[in-house]
């Protein structure tokens, strides 16, 4: 925890104020404060996310789930309290305001502040201003950080809340049931997959968590109901990759006397109907497996695709011709093909099922139905009643992820039974995939249940691609992840450093740097290998663009580069304190490489919050840098949240797109950027051309 912002916290209180109320009675959300009229008092409370001093006039902005609104303190209007509001508020804070709503000159919805309280002291710093929001890890570990760095997380994750009530309420008119079912189960059974295996102390047991919780749904039929379903965590003890994780959340439907038929028109009615409503249309732009963006039309009808065709057309091999597991590994032997799994203990099932996701399945895009599964890959599916090597069976695959399973439900108890059997047998010969008995379900199929179709989708897989996601973990709020080590550079980020006041006016004349330092570019690079961890990517980026705007500008390259690479060599280890930010410790290293005054000088002027009077925006390379200081951190995070995850292919459009999305990158100064029209008189497109233009060269050390 910060020390300042405690002893902030601490003043709140000498000031008989309380740093943490118990409640703040609202009248508006801030969306609908900025839509009030203006004259209405308003009550409202969000999170500071914005602090402009501009001496006896504060702006701040808030921010709550609903957007962002604009707040006015007046030193004239609040007396006291407004030197208290400078002193104890920082970014992150939650404050609770009334006041009165207006519009400034520049046409931003406003509240002048006429009375405020501190709700909730933060005492740690927002993320600093690239990588709490563009660090894919942080993302993860701290989602809370993400969401309220970046509204787009946000939203995806409102977006999956609206698609799982949306799914509910299409079941709900639909004559659906919803029910629940055991997590711990006595036998691992309703797909295919290793199970977790707990013990129970209460029982001496070992348990499972449940793989699926198809067969307890069924038991639900055999029982009376006529249509169940339920929104059910299930957990797989295998392979964790970008379309793959261990827990995750699925949907699963049983409708009785439907067969597969039913089911497949029901899936294309139902997702095509909530996808037009979610989305306001059936076209739309998914990431494919490489990660470009392509268009999917889900109105129906979709395509049908058998298995063995899907094969056959990929990679030659018909799977009917191998009758065998050993058969099969020949046929893929001799067509060359190489899965990424051990495949001399599979079944002949697992083996089919591993070789159409390897050839098959990532180059299937458009929504398509795929049938005719072979019965040792569908132990629970129905056998087909014209040719009994295959099963009433269909999977949903949608930009190379499977979507939905399905089948035709198999209810005769003694085919279930000797199924069991073999499968159980493939378990105890090494296929650790294959399904296991059980016996309690064989029973319940015994008293009798009706003809049915069975289905289940995911939930994660689904959602990302809706939203444009590659990596399940995106549309999943907290995922698992391995323990990480506790070190204080990974503790807290430092400060965002405070904004500053109003720039003096453009200068038109391109002034040069005072001296020439391009020979300590090797130096600079032995720097950043020293003393640069978390901001080195962002120092690569910046060094690389400021070369580029020296060529722009008829400056030196080398001497812009080393001001570049040098500016924020510090920043890792301020220890919070951002005030310290190119300070003495700066000074130190510089001297360590026998750099002149005029490298120190050039860096300081970039932070015009504390250095602004004492080394102003004079030269052109002192303007660059300072325009150019949040650009390249900002187009760092655009390209981290695209699904390509790179540069090549981020376009100027797509920066300038995001710079107006105010809830993207939020700690980020727009105004710094867009800087760029007066302090270097050239159009903002032009100047993010030129970053952009000069980080994709560099963009393999950038990891983009």
């Amino acid at each position: 925890m910060d020390p300042i912002r405690r002893a902030k916290a601490d003043a709140l209180r000498a000031a008989k104020r309380l740093p943490y109320a118990a409640r703040f009675e609202r009248t508006h959300t801030l969306a609908q404060g900025t839509a009030a009229k203006d004259g209405a008092v308003l009550r409202v409370a969000g999170r500071v996310m914005l602090w402009r001093d501009m001496g006896k006039m504060t702006f701040a902005t808030l921010q709550d789930e609903t957007g962002r609104l604009q707040l006015a303190f007046k030193q004239d209007q609040l007396g006291d309290e407004y030197a208290l509001a400078i002193d104890t508020v920082d970014l992150g804070d939650f404050l609770g305001v009334e006041g009165e709503r207006f519009v400034t000159q520049k046409g931003e919805p406003t509240v002048l502040v006429h009375s405020w309280s501190m709700l909730s002291k933060a005492l740690r710093p927002l993320p600093e201003k690239w990588h709490g929001i563009a660090d894919q890890e942080t993302a993860w570990r701290q989602r809370y950080l993400d969401l309220v760095s970046n509204r787009e997380t946000l939203e995806r994750f409102q977006f999956r809340s609206r698609f799982v009530q949306m799914l509910r309420e299409y079941y709900w008119k639909h004559g659906f049931t919803e029910v629940e079912t055991p997590v711990l189960v006595n036998a691992a059974s309703g797909a295919l997959a290793a199970p977790f295996q707990t013990h129970h102390d209460a029982y001496d047991l070992d348990v499972f968590l449940r793989i699926a919780p198809e067969t307890f749904l069924k038991e639900c039929l055999v029982g009376g109901f006529d249509r169940v379903f339920e929104v059910a965590r299930c957990f797989r003890n295998e392979g964790l990759d970008p379309s793959h994780l261990q827990d995750f959340t699925m949907v699963e439907h049983y409708a009785s006397y439907w067969d597969y038929q039913d089911n497949m028109r029901f899936t294309e009615e139902m997702l095509s109907s909530i996808v037009r409503e979610l989305k306001g249309t059936t076209k739309i732009s998914i990431p494919d497996r490489e990660g470009n963006l392509v268009e999917v039309d889900f109105a129906p009808p979709w395509p049908r695709l058998t298995i063995r065709d899907a094969i056959k057309n990929a990679c030659g091999i018909d799977i009917a011709e191998a009758a065998t597991a050993d058969a099969l590994r020949a046929a893929m032997q001799k067509a060359k093909v190489k899965l990424e799994v051990p495949v001399e203990k599979l079944g002949r099932g697992n083996l089919i099922d591993q070789l159409y996701k390897k050839v098959s399945r990532p180059s299937i895009v458009q929504p398509t139905f795929l049938t005719q599964h072979p019965v040792d890959l569908s132990p629970l599916a129905r056998l087909n009643d014209d040719d009994p090597t295959i099963t009433d069976r269909f999977q949903l695959v949608v930009g190379g992820w499977e979507v939905v399973n399905a089948y035709s439900e198999l209810v005769d108890p003694v085919d279930q039974a000797e199924r069991f059997e073999r499968q159980s047998g493939a378990k105890s010969g090494g296929d650790n995939d294959a399904h296991g008995k059980d016996d309690e379900y064989v029973k319940a199929l015994a008293h009798g249940c009706p003809p049915c179709s069975g289905w289940g989708m995911g939930i994660d897989r689904i959602v990302a691609l809706l939203t444009q996601q590659q990596n399940l973990r995106d549309v999943v709020l907290f995922p698992l992840m391995k323990p990480q080590e506790q070190s204080a550079k990974h503790a807290s980020t430092p400060e965002q450093p405070v904004p500053q006041k109003a720039l003096s006016a453009p200068d038109s004349s391109h002034l040069l740097q005072h001296a020439q330092y391009g020979h300590l570019l090797p130096a600079a690079h032995g720097l950043l290998e020293a003393h640069v961890d978390q901001t080195k990517a962002h120092l690569i980026a910046t060094g690389a663009a400021m070369e580029s705007l020296a060529a722009r500008f008829g400056g030196d390259p080398q001497t812009w580069k080393v001001a570049g690479m040098l500016h924020d060599l510090d920043w890792d280890h301020l220890d919070k304190d951002y005030k310290k930010h190119c300070g003495e410790p700066l000074e130190k290293l510089l001297a360590t490489i026998d750099a002149p005054a005029e490298l120190l000088g050039d860096i300081r002027a970039h932070y015009q919050a504390l250095y602004g009077a004492e080394y102003p925006l004079d030269t052109m390379l002192r303007k660059c840098l300072y325009c150019v200081d949040e650009l390249t951190g900002f187009i760092i995070a655009v390209a981290l949240v695209r699904p390509s995850k790179q540069l090549f292919d981020l376009e100027v459009k797509s920066v300038k797109k995001k710079l107006k999305d105010k809830g993207f990158a939020a700690q980020v100064d727009r105004s710094q950027i867009g800087a760029c029209e007066e302090l270097l008189q050239i159009p903002l497109d032009e100047f993010i051309g030129i970053v952009l233009d000069a980080m994709k060269p560099v963009a393999k050390d950038l990891g983009l």
